[in-house]
């Protein structure tokens, strides 16, 4: 059988048959990979089921002819991520993105460091106060997006590719990117905000557009079934 090292993080974990774990974990080197975690759920005394846990970032190794491999070792790579409150939860949703968007063993390098630094972010963050995590989950959605393929190009016009200008509004459309408008339009976002979106400032006037065009664009990468982690910002 051929074995594979790999880095990474879990992102999702489900039981498997009477005693194992299916465990999602998104890789450095493989992107989302499903391994196969024998025994684990039978053995209260497994040093493994610490390390199968979401902000520990951890290297293994998993053998197997299959796209289904075997996790036969796993070790930490450091002191697991301390997230608490709100900032807690935004790591369960980065999860639930990653897990429904992520296509099977498909590396995605950029993402991953994306990932890490969101996680570090949140380490950080006031765990009170969810607006403070609106600039790290952002800054990751539209990474996830543009990675995947999902979002149009945000510098110029759908209709004609002319740059973006400052001194208009545009509505924006998941399918097929801008398209201008008049300012009281409904979602109408101005070229100024666009071209502060583009150059990543994520601020108290962009998060507002920028959020509705995640959020209008996610369901391309994830489909329409709600997001369950978000029901935790309530």
């Amino acid at each position: 059988m051929s074995k594979q090292t790999l880095t990474g993080f879990v992102i999702h974990r489900r039981a498997y048959r009477e005693t194992s774990l299916l465990v999602d974990f998104f890789t450095l080197e493989q992107g989302r990979i499903t391994v196969v975690v024998k025994g684990v759920r039978s053995n209260s005394k497994s040093s493994r089921k610490s390390l199968l846990q979401p902000l520990q970032h951890v290297q293994f190794d998993c053998v197997g002819r299959t796209n289904l491999k075997n996790l036969t070792r796993i070790d930490a790579q450091g002191p697991a991520l301390n997230c608490e409150g709100y900032a807690l939860y935004a790591t369960f949703y980065l999860n639930e993105v990653l897990q429904r968007a992520l296509p099977e063993a498909e590396p995605a390098e950029y993402l991953f460091e994306q990932y890490e630094y969101a996680l570090q972010q949140l380490t950080n963050i006031n765990v009170e106060n969810k607006v403070d995590l609106e600039p790290v989950l952002r800054k990751f959605e539209f990474s996830l997006l543009i990675n995947l393929g999902y979002l149009p190009d945000l510098s110029c016009e759908s209709e004609n590719n002319d740059p973006i200008s400052k001194e208009k509004c545009y509505q924006y459309y998941p399918e097929i990117g801008l398209v201008t408008c008049p300012d009281i339009a409904n979602n109408a976002i101005s070229g100024s905000v666009l071209h502060k979106i583009l150059n990543g400032e994520f601020t108290k006037e962009t998060l507002l557009p920028a959020k509705y065009i995640c959020r209008t664009t996610l369901p391309l990468a994830i489909g329409n079934k709600p997001i369950k982690s978000r029901e935790l910002f309530v």
